[in-house]
């Protein structure tokens, strides 16, 4: 199977790690006053440490985000690459510099690697693997993959070829349905 080399599918899931943390910290804040067992005041220390892990989530998301667009773009013929050093986009350990004008159309064709559907795909199930069942995890890493495409724009002179846009629209959309499949919403709406 092909596979884009910046990906790392072996890394540990970030909710995971999350609830060890957050077990760990429930455990070490129980203390005896008197016999009684009082929860100490670590509810702050825990908003904090999951917010850092949702900034961390967003973050690596950004980034693979950032990349493959990046790399998607670079393959496409209408893209302007004309300020960018390609040699720095890999697929398959190859810089894209090195691939036939026929293999780099077949990459970004609508059954290809780096095609709309089967890109979309693996953002979303890079996303939603670290983000977890989490909902508000979902919606930083949507975060994420926005922020990544606004990165990768800002790479190419501010603009993406079509193939992109449409890509993180496709992306997007299956972000949104498993949200709303777990009975959360693009939206925080708390008051």
């Amino acid at each position: 199977m092909s596979s884009i080399t910046s990906i790392n599918s072996n890394r540990p899931y970030l909710h995971q790690n999350n609830e060890k943390k957050i077990e760990n910290k429930e455990k070490s804040s129980e203390k005896t006053e008197g016999g009684k067992i009082i929860a100490d005041r670590t509810v702050a220390g825990q908003a904090a440490e999951t917010s850092k892990m949702i900034i961390e989530l967003n973050l690596k998301i950004q980034i693979e985000t950032k990349k493959t667009f990046s790399t998607q773009s670079a393959l496409d013929q209408s893209a302007d690459v004309s300020k960018l050093d390609l040699s720095q986009f890999f697929y398959n350990d190859k810089p894209v510099t090195e691939l036939s004008q026929e293999e780099a159309e077949a990459l970004v064709s609508a059954d290809g690697y780096f095609g709309i559907e089967q890109t979309a795909q693996r953002i979303f199930e890079f996303a939603s693997s670290l983000a977890g069942e989490s909902t508000e995890g979902l919606r930083a890493a949507r975060e994420g993959i926005i922020q990544g495409f606004k990165e990768a724009q800002s790479m190419f002179g501010g603009e993406l070829p079509d193939i992109s846009h449409s890509t993180l629209n496709r992306a997007l959309e299956l972000m949104d349905a498993h949200i709303g499949k777990l009975g959360g919403s693009v939206i925080d709406i708390k008051a």
